[in-house]
């Protein structure tokens, strides 16, 4: 004989018992390989950030020295000779910071615009410029919007 029968309704839902929730699934990985992996990838992404915030120090000079251009671009209009004597300036101090001291100390003229041009492997840009770059700082009518895209495209594109 079954032991529900003639039971009603409300008898059979008192019968009842709660719903049995199954225990939540852990986060946590259960294999070691999981483990392996998640420290890999914390490893490369440290390795990454390194590599990344290297570069950034490595190449802060050429950040300063951009910023340094578009200031003396902002003022080209009322002192045309000094914004070139800052062109010259710039590029010099940046050279200097990229490349050892007697490389670059005693070079003027000629030889500063052939070492312009070395530099930027032979960047067109710079090329096209690299003797008024170099005896900018010399002449007596001095037009610094020619000057300023050549400077910042030899601070962009010179290998140090």
């Amino acid at each position: 004989m079954n032991p529900y029968e003639g039971l009603n309704l409300p008898q059979l839902i008192e019968l009842m018992h709660e719903l049995v929730v199954p225990e939540p699934v852990s986060w946590i990985p259960a294999t070691t390989g999981w483990l392996v992996i998640g420290g890999w990838l914390l490893a490369v992404a440290g390795i990454a950030l390194r590599a990344f915030i290297l570069h950034r120090r490595r190449n802060r000079y050429r950040r300063d020295a951009a910023a340094m251009l578009r200031e003396l671009a902002a003022r080209t209009e009322a002192d045309p000779e000094g914004v070139t004597q800052g062109i010259c300036t710039v590029l010099k101090r940046t050279a200097l910071q990229a490349y050892p001291r007697e490389t670059v100390a005693s070079q003027s003229g000629p030889d500063w615009a052939q070492f312009l041009c070395e530099t930027s492997s032979d960047d067109p840009v710079v090329v096209a410029a690299a003797t008024q770059l170099a005896t900018a700082a010399y002449r007596r009518d001095p037009d610094p919007g020619e000057l300023l895209a050549p400077a910042q495209r030899w601070i962009r594109v010179h290998r140090a």
